[in-house]
């Protein structure tokens, strides 16, 4: 968003609270958050303070929100996106050329035909689709250019925003910057967007202004309430009946330099009948040589990008024991852009479920402070067991789906099928946190408006999952990327009709 603003002429000062790259003395300030809900792995090991956030370890997994979690779906949730699928389809397609895929294939089936292949059939219960991968995860390196030449672009590192300048209008001036060893400074600006991650705007959001009085949206019910992630489970074992049909259709392939990842997902109308959640599934490889095989490839990913990373070349030997296993990789890549999936210790099948929306799941704010006077955060994270039926049904149909096309045996785990408390309590994140600061309607339905506007201001916005109201089962960057997008049009429209009325 930052990027696309100093491109279109917009003066940007891009506030990293952490340096340039992953630090321990950074990432300590996060481990200091506590819980006292549902295990949250991701709290600690799933954000990360420093230029690029996230991004520094993310996949690059492409998926838009389908069109069904921006509709009204009671059995759900009550609250509603005020926005709809089309609201949002241009920025998906912007979203696809700032991050380098502008000549991504968009069509499923086209890319099955570019592969010269038959999709995996579409039944009633179960849609393939393929998602797309960003060629640079890292938004840190895939920027660095406009990081560095764009005069427009400020880039300011170790910039830990304490509090939010309000005005005595009720206007949002700026942030206060906060250290822990010197004064405070200030930084202001004509609109301020928190894009800080999930966790840390339902932090911000609840403390007072930077004298210490209470914000214009303090009352807000909605702050940091509803907090979701995915819920995550191994469901079962999978052993495939013919194991190159099964290869075909789910391994990796790319395409004119692009990944394409086929995976399987519920069907909307199965959704919309049995009262289930948005959810899909893919395929976890075993290999007892899975370590030297993600060496070879971040060494050789090193080298086509000129960052050979060191990690890659701490055992050769090992990885020269690999090559009885990298030379069939290699080939079937080279011959069919394929990338073939080692599964000599099995393959499991994982599943990735939405979560139903939960008011009193939410980010509080505990009475002990960090050494930037802030106070610490506390994570409540709750699920409704009504949740776990999805997960089981999902399951279900996936072993019908592979057994009766003849792909694959699938042995489901016992405590899924009974639905087994234990076994649901053992699933855990996806490192996908979101909510907390809603969107909606009206204050009283959440704490953003449709353009990502905090209610009870006229130029504080929010960026990023945390303004969902439900999530789908899709990784929630893009769409955070695209509802970016959408906001940085908006300003820009917002400026152009301020100084239309002034002249």
């Amino acid at each position: 968003m930052a990027v696309d603003l100093a491109r279109r002429g917009r003066r940007v000062a891009l506030l990293e609270a952490g340096p340039a790259k992953p630090e321990q003395n950074s990432q300590k300030w996060f481990e200091q958050a506590t819980l006292s809900g549902k295990n949250l792995e991701g709290l600690h090991v799933g954000r990360f303070r420093c230029l690029g956030g996230t991004t520094n370890f993310w996949g690059g997994q492409l998926v838009p929100f389908a069109p069904m979690v921006f509709a009204q779906r009671n059995w759900v949730s009550d609250a509603l996106w005020p926005i709809n699928s089309n609201d949002i389809a241009p920025f998906v397609d912007a979203g696809f050329n700032i991050l380098g895929l502008g000549h991504v294939i968009r069509d499923d089936t086209e890319v099955w035909k570019r592969l010269r292949l038959q999709a995996p059939p579409k039944t009633d219960t179960i849609q393939p689709i393929v998602t797309r991968w960003a060629p640079e995860s890292n938004l840190a390196i895939h920027f660095a250019k406009d990081i560095a030449e764009n005069p427009n672009l400020t880039v300011v590192l170790n910039a830990q925003v304490g509090a939010i300048i309000v005005g005595d209008n009720g206007a949002v001036e700026g942030v206060q910057i906060r250290f822990t060893d010197s004064a405070p400074i200030h930084v202001r600006g004509e609109s301020v967007v928190l894009a800080n991650g999930t966790i840390e705007i339902s932090r911000l959001l609840q403390l007072p202004d930077h004298l210490d009085r209470q914000t214009p949206w303090a009352t807000n019910q909605w702050l940091g309430r509803a907090f979701m992630d995915h819920i995550d489970c191994y469901a079962g074992g999978v052993v495939p009946i013919d194991n190159k049909r099964f290869s075909d259709l789910f391994d990796n392939a790319f395409i004119e330099g692009l990944k394409y990842n086929p995976k399987l997902r519920l069907a909307d109308e199965v959704q919309a009948r049995e009262q289930l959640l948005e959810i899909s599934s893919h395929f976890v490889y075993r290999s007892s040589i899975a370590d030297n095989i993600a060496n070879l490839k971040i060494l050789v990913r090193g080298l086509l990008k000129g960052r050979v990373k060191r990690s890659a070349l701490s055992d050769p030997l090992a990885m020269l024991g690999t090559l009885k296993f990298v030379v069939p990789m290699a080939i079937r890549y080279i011959r069919y852009r394929r990338m073939m999936n080692l599964s000599d210790a099995g393959i499991q099948l994982r599943l990735t479920s939405e979560q139903t929306p939960v008011t009193e799941s939410r980010v509080r704010l505990r009475e002990e402070r960090d050494p930037f006077g802030m106070p610490i955060v506390d994570v409540d994270w709750k699920l409704d067991p009504r949740d776990f039926e999805t997960m089981a049904r999902f399951a279900e149909y996936i072993k019908y789906y592979l057994e009766s096309h003849r792909l694959a045996r699938v042995d489901l785990a016992e405590g899924l099928v009974k639905r087994d408390p234990d076994f649901f309590a053992q699933a855990d994140d996806a490192n996908h946190q979101m909510g907390g600061a809603r969107m909606a309607t009206s204050a009283q339905e959440g704490v953003v408006d449709a353009d990502c506007a905090v209610f009870g201001t006229r130029n504080l916005y929010v960026a990023g999952a945390a303004v969902y109201p439900t999530s789908g089962f899709a990784n929630p960057t893009f769409t955070a990327i695209a509802l970016g997008l959408r906001l940085a049009s908006h300003l820009i429209s917002r400026r152009k009709e301020l100084y239309a009325k002034v002249a």
